[in-house]
């Protein structure tokens, strides 16, 4: 017998009580389902909240799949990428406290805190001598400049590490020279900028450094005059030579002829090998613009990561030099500017500037340039200006 004909022989009263059982049974069943998912919504919201903590701390670095891989060049660091909510706090949280005196290794990231998502404050050189305060297995809080962060263990000596050997040139020597025993004069080394074949074979950029750059390019020339650059040059630190020695200066040539393979290098230490005083290199400008004129000096920054303390005195050298040229031959006085990107400064041990004489690019001051009046004056310049930074 189907439902329909069971339904047909019940009378009014089965009918009803049919109904109301029916709808009872839904009716608990509904109740007691609405109770078991209210219950395990409730179960559920802290196992989530749980969940997504856990995902934010492997983003901040909680269960980071980088700790202890190396950070170098511009990431050199090597340590545990993870902090703590106690490191954040107290970035010192863990640290032995200790002065001590320290080296470093290699170029390295001066970083806000220790790990490797801290920020960079900047970029610390190759042998650079640091106080340090404290110290964990993996970071130094060390001052650099006038600011203090950390560096990675990794990198860190407390002895001084060994001066790189110096670059050979299998191509052609520097001039030889011994310096004048007792000789009264300052010490100058002349650097005439670029030689007639450049040379692209990669050296450092400074010491320890692994970013190159080309041993030596052979320059710009005369839009104008159809000069090279490398003959302006020498033309200038030759007649620049014989100006000094006529004022009681001891001075060496870094080149005296075009046929040479000196790299930015080799010019620098040359100049730390005769014990010189300064080294000035002369160079000459271009650019896309041919409107603009003007000389300038580059010099090494106070966060030059290579030579940061002989940065005072370059600047100094700089302005002394560029002040007294621009007053010597009426040209735009440019200004100086912080560089820390040149080899040839990068590498040097005493005070340097590059004196950018002019803007070959510009038909005004490639002319002047080439006009030999003008040249001496030019000359004049700059030993008035060396003159005024001996204090002459």
């Amino acid at each position: 017998m189907n439902l329909n004909q069971r339904w047909s022989d019940m009378n009014s009263s089965q009918r009803k009580g049919l109904v109301i059982a029916i709808v009872a049974v839904v009716v608990i069943v509904l109740g007691l389902a609405g109770v078991s998912f209210l219950q395990q919504r409730g179960n559920e919201g802290p196992d989530t909240v749980a969940e997504e903590e856990e995902k934010d701390s492997e983003k901040t670095g909680g269960n980071s799949e980088n700790a202890g891989k190396d950070d170098r060049g511009s990431n050199e660091e090597g340590a545990d990428a993870s902090q703590t909510a106690e490191n954040q706090a107290d970035p010192l949280a863990g640290f032995t406290r200790q002065d001590q005196t320290v080296w470093t290794t290699a170029r390295v990231n001066f970083r806000e805190g220790p790990g490797m998502d801290s920020g960079v404050i900047s970029v610390i050189g190759s042998r650079q001598q640091l106080s340090s305060s404290a110290f964990s297995p993996d970071w130094y809080y060390v001052t650099y400049g006038e600011r203090s962060g950390f560096v990675s263990a990794s990198y860190i000596s407390k002895e001084e590490p060994p001066a790189p050997e110096p670059a050979t040139n299998q191509t052609a020597a520097l001039p030889s020279v011994t310096r004048p025993a007792g000789s009264a004069g300052r010490v100058v080394v002349i650097d005439p900028g670029h030689q007639r074949n450049g040379d692209s074979t990669p050296e450092p950029v400074g010491p320890g450094s692994s970013a190159t750059k080309a041993r030596v390019a052979s320059g710009t020339r005369g839009t104008t005059t159809g000069v090279p650059e490398y003959e302006l040059t020498l033309a200038v630190g030759l007649k620049l030579r014989t100006e000094l020695q006529n004022r009681g200066y001891t001075v060496y040539m870094t080149r005296e002829s075009h046929d040479v393979n000196i790299s930015n290098m080799e010019r620098a230490q040359y100049a730390g090998s005769v014990g010189a005083d300064i080294a000035v290199r002369l160079h000459g400008n271009g650019v896309e613009n041919s409107g603009v004129s003007g000389a300038l000096a580059l010099a090494p920054s106070t966060a030059n990561p290579y030579i940061s303390s002989l940065s005072g005195e370059s600047q100094r050298l700089s302005q002394c030099v560029l002040n007294a040229y621009c007053s010597a031959t009426g040209l735009r006085n440019r200004g100086v500017s912080g560089n820390d990107s040149m080899t040839g400064i990068n590498w040097s041990s005493v005070p340097v500037t590059i004196l950018e004489m002019g803007f070959m690019t510009n038909p005004s001051d490639d002319r002047n340039m080439q006009d030999t009046a003008f040249q001496q004056r030019m000359v004049q310049g700059i030993a008035n200006g060396i003159d005024d930074y001996f204090g002459l």
